[in-house]
């Protein structure tokens, strides 16, 4: 049997490599020099630092987002009998 998802994964590698090398050009060269190798139509530099901010900034939210959801639909009221954990706790059974 042929490891091909050995193969898939070091495509993708070289794949995301490259992608990412050709978007590090992109931010960081001059207009002439992209002009020179035959690149006439490419997004306005502001993308490069916009994206990324706008990642990282979706990332913190989803972050606090879940923490706040956890915090306020996953968490036992303070007055249930569920909070008592410890080991020589005797919790009633109520019924």
């Amino acid at each position: 049997k042929v490891p091909t998802y050995e193969y898939y994964g070091f495509v993708l590698y070289l794949f995301s490599t490259l992608v990412f090398l050709t978007y590090l050009l992109w931010a960081y060269l001059p207009s002439p020099f992209l002009h020179a190798l035959g690149i006439f139509y490419y997004p306005n530099r502001w993308w490069a630092l916009a994206v990324p901010a706008f990642l990282t900034m979706l990332i913190v939210y989803i972050y606090v987002a879940l923490a706040c959801y956890n915090t306020e639909y996953l968490t036992l009221p303070l007055g249930s009998l569920e909070t008592v954990v410890d080991d020589a706790a005797k919790v009633a059974v109520v019924d």
